[in-house]
């Protein structure tokens, strides 16, 4: 016959019992625990079981739980057979779920790296605006360009920086070389003492020669007074 589940709340109570012929097969109880949680206990006493029964029965009793044996008599056990149980005390527990792996979150994607703007290759001063009248003093307007070019190197040291003076074609070839020199080297001194890192610094004056503009009209004078500078 089939069992049927009997809740009896006693310390131990009958819950189920089969029987044969023979006598009953299995006996099943509830079992009060000194902590206070819910046990069972098989009996299993057939002339014709097999070794599973009390299994059978406890996980018919725990349905989707897992049987977590307390206590196991096996009286007809032996090492080659050691789940000739016959009294299974026991729990239903909830199975344990298999730890899940940690996937590990991805790293965030570095933000781009701007690089700074890279200085002019080449700047040239307009000699009417940066410098006085037949004078190698730096204006304040030179000293800010300048500024901002050794602002825009950023440290970087260069290979080459190349400073060459030039002037009109008024005045005297020599006056007009040496003046050209010393605008050159005005330019140069200050690159170097506000922090302008270069392998060499070649500083040069061509006077009135290498003109680009013409030297007859005032606007091509004015062209041609300049210090050009170039990086490399």
């Amino acid at each position: 016959m089939s069992a049927k589940l009997l809740l009896v709340a006693f310390a131990t109570a009958l819950l189920a019992a089969c029987s044969t012929a023979q006598g009953p097969t299995w006996n099943a109880y509830r079992v009060g625990m000194p902590n206070g949680q819910q046990a069972y206990r098989v009996d299993c006493h057939g002339l014709f079981e097999g070794q599973s029964t009390c299994f059978a029965q406890a996980n018919e009793i725990c349905g989707q739980k897992q049987v977590q044996p307390i206590e196991q008599v096996a009286p007809l056990g032996d090492d080659q057979n050691p789940r000739d149980v016959r009294v299974l005390t026991f729990q239903c527990a909830t199975p344990t779920q298999p730890a899940q792996p940690v996937v590990a979150k991805p790293a965030p994607a570095p933000a781009p790296v701007v690089a700074p703007a890279a200085p002019p290759k080449r700047i040239t001063l307009d000699s009417d605006a940066n410098f006085d009248t037949d004078k190698s003093t730096l204006k304040a307007d030179a000293r800010e360009r300048l500024n901002v070019l050794i602002e825009a190197a950023n440290g970087t040291v260069f290979r080459a920086i190349t400073i060459n003076g030039y002037t009109d074609s008024t005045g005297s070839v020599e006056h007009n070389q040496a003046l050209s020199e010393r605008r050159a080297q005005a330019v140069a001194t200050y690159l170097r003492e506000h922090g302008l890192k270069a392998q060499k610094f070649d500083v040069r004056g061509y006077g009135e020669s290498s003109p680009v503009a013409s030297n007859a009209t005032v606007e091509g004078r004015a062209k041609n007074r300049r210090v050009d500078i170039t990086l490399e």
